[in-house]
């Protein structure tokens, strides 16, 4: 059997694809899960948090803030609604958002929801930014 498989991430506006991914590791609704080849044929809802891909040896982080995930033996699929590697994530964006953020959350006249949503996207971002 194939220690690796192929990963496709897709979002609005951009596809990214790996070939010989030897694992993912990957943010659920209920915590953490990772994909090796040959896992059983899933799909799982997808949280705000990093993913983590080792392909060729190298470990990749990327931000991401929600979506799905379609796990089949030799391939999986993250339909996302925004992904940044570590190096696209743009630090002082991230920090002015993460103010902003708990700004609205003091702020009792602002959707609650959607604050606490931003606060979590903003601080995933500077967390991947370090790894």
């Amino acid at each position: 059997m194939d220690k690796h498989f192929t990963l496709e991430i897709v979002t609005p506006t951009k596809t990214l694809n790996f070939e010989d991914v030897q694992y993912l590791r990957a943010p659920s609704l209920e915590g953490l899960f990772g994909v090796m080849s040959g896992h059983v044929a899933s799909i799982i809802n997808l949280d705000i948090g990093e993913v983590k891909v080792l392909f060729n040896n190298n470990e990749n982080y990327f931000a991401i803030s929600g979506g799905f995930a379609q796990v089949a033996s030799d391939k999986v699929s993250l339909l996302v609604e925004s992904i940044e590697s570590k190096d696209e994530i743009d630090v002082e964006r991230s920090n002015k958002s993460l103010e902003r953020a708990k700004e609205r959350l003091l702020d009792s006249t602002m959707n609650q929801v959607r604050a606490k949503s931003a606060l979590e996207r903003a601080k995933n971002r500077l967390k991947v930014s370090t790894r």
